[in-house]
Order: C-alpha cells, then sequence, then structure tokens
C-alpha cells in the first residue's frame, strides 16, 4: 500500500470494527466480496490513491481485527457497521465501492444513510440472472473446505477468472463463517430495501467474462435505473475483476468520477 496509511476503528458494542485509511482526496470506501478480507482491494486502491483520492478499506464484521454478532443480523446490519466506519474517518459523504456481495452492503448502505453516501460503484453485481448449474457447483467446490486441490484450482479458475487470467490468489482466503452469515443475512433483508441504492447515481461495472454474476446482470439494472445508471462492460475480465485487471476498474471507476466533478 502506499503511505499516509493510519487505522480508523469504530465501537459499537457488541461490534468493533476496523478499517485502513489510505491517501488524501476525494473519499472512496471499498468493500470485498463474499468472505473475503480488503487485501484483495489493495491494487486497486493503490492505483486510487496515487490519482489522488483517499480511500478507506473496512474490515467487514468477522474479518481480520472487525469482531461482532454474526448470527441474526440484516444487509442493513452490515451497512450501520461501514456508516459508523465513514464516520469515525471522514466528515463528508463517500463513493462507496463495492466488489460482488459487498455491492449489495454498498447498495444498502446508500438507500439507509444517503447522508453518508455520494453515489454507488457495483463492481461484479449479480441478482436477477443467475449463473448455470455448472458454474454454481464450480463456486460451491471452488469455496467448499474439503475440495481436492486440482479440483479446487479447476473449479477457481472456472467460476471466477477470464481465461489467461491466474486465480492463484482466490484459492484461499475465504472465511466460511462469514459466508454463511453474510448470506443468511441477504435472505432476511428484502430485495427491495436496497435494490436501486436508494436515490444515489451508480455505476454499473461488468466483465464480459463473468459467468458466476452473468453481465445480463448490469444490463437490467441499468434498465431499471434509466438515467441514474452508468453502465460499462470490460473485455476479458471475469468475476474477480478487481483482482484479474485493477487498472481496468480504475479507469472505469475514474472516468465516473472525473465526470461527477
Amino acid at each position: 500500500m502506499q503511505t499516509r496509511q493510519r487505522t480508523i476503528v469504530s465501537h459499537r458494542s457488541p461490534v468493533h470494527l476496523s478499517a485502513t485509511a489510505v491517501g488524501e482526496g476525494q473519499p472512496l470506501v471499498l468493500l470485498p466480496g463474499l468472505g473475503r478480507a480488503p487485501s484483495d482491494l489493495a491494487p486497486l486502491a493503490d492505483i486510487l490513491v496515487g490519482e489522488r483520492y483517499a480511500v478507506l478499506l473496512p474490515e467487514p464484521r468477522g474479518i481480520g481485527a472487525s469482531t461482532g454478532p454474526l448470527e441474526n443480523i440484516t444487509l442493513h446490519d452490515l451497512a450501520a457497521d461501514i456508516a459508523s466506519l465513514i464516520e469515525q474517518w471522514i466528515n463528508a459523504p463517500v463513493t462507496v465501492i463495492g466488489h460482488a456481495f459487498g455491492n449489495r452492503i454498498a447498495r444498502t448502505l446508500a438507500a439507509d444513510r444517503p447522508d453518508v453516501v455520494s453515489a454507488v460503484v457495483l463492481l461484479s453485481s449479480s441478482g436477477k440472472v443467475q449463473p448455470t448449474p455448472e458454474i454454481a457447483e464450480a463456486i460451491r467446490l471452488a469455496q467448499a473446505v474439503d475440495t481436492p486441490p486440482d479440483v479446487r484450482r479447476a473449479a477457481v479458475q472456472q467460476a471466477w477468472f477470464a481465461p489467461g487470467h491466474d486465480g492463484t490468489n482466490w484459492l484461499d482466503g475465504w472465511s466460511q463463517p462469514v459466508m454463511a452469515a453474510y448470506l443468511a443475512a441477504a435472505a432476511a433483508t428484502p430485495v427491495e430495501e436496497w435494490w436501486t441504492a436508494g436515490a444515489k447515481e451508480l455505476l454499473i461495472v461488468q466483465g464480459l467474462n463473468d459467468v458466476a454474476a452473468p453481465v445480463a446482470n448490469g444490463r437490467l439494472l441499468k434498465q431499471e435505473l434509466g438515467a441514474r445508471g452508468t453502465l460499462v462492460e470490460l473485455p476479458n475480465i471475469g468475476h474477480a475483476m478487481p483482482v484479474e485487471d485493477p487498472h481496468a476498474c480504475a479507469n472505469a471507476i475514474l472516468d465516473f468520477l472525473g465526470r461527477k466533478r
């Protein structure tokens, strides 16, 4: 990571939250995918910091130093976690960038706390168009704890990475308790409470080789949002977008933010 790094902490008993703040400038918050640590987003964060943005990388509840109940929670609880870290970090609305499952938390945050969110960026967003049964099975094998290493490697590549991209970084690092808890939180939260991110402007970035969250999801969401949504489709990129090509992700984000100034 770049210099000018500090730790942001929020206590909301019984929840203890930690995040890393890097850089100076217009504030951005980056949320990782399901059961993943924010280290997935560090290369993207470095690029954005280099372009003179300030970036906050929260550790989701249950990951790293962030702790709190994982039972009987909803997306509203997880969004409130991020809001509390934002309030500890900076006294200004932020652009929230959510990768994969992180986009659900980002949209919930925008709907629940429009005062702390200026815009939302969705990377690899899913929703209405599900993966094929073959890809769903590959996702299961990639995440399961008892999958043989050679099978896992093939499944990770098939489910999340475009041809020619190295999926080694996603062979491990999954938190099984967090995945189970967050999926239950999503199931306990009515979709209409978060789907459109309140009334905020959205950038939707989809990889054209994403088979886990097919590109049709972004196109349908763009149709639903109309002028409030901007859709960018990136060739030769799969579901692990910020891991596969952080520069392509950053370019889409920077273009969106530049037009918003």
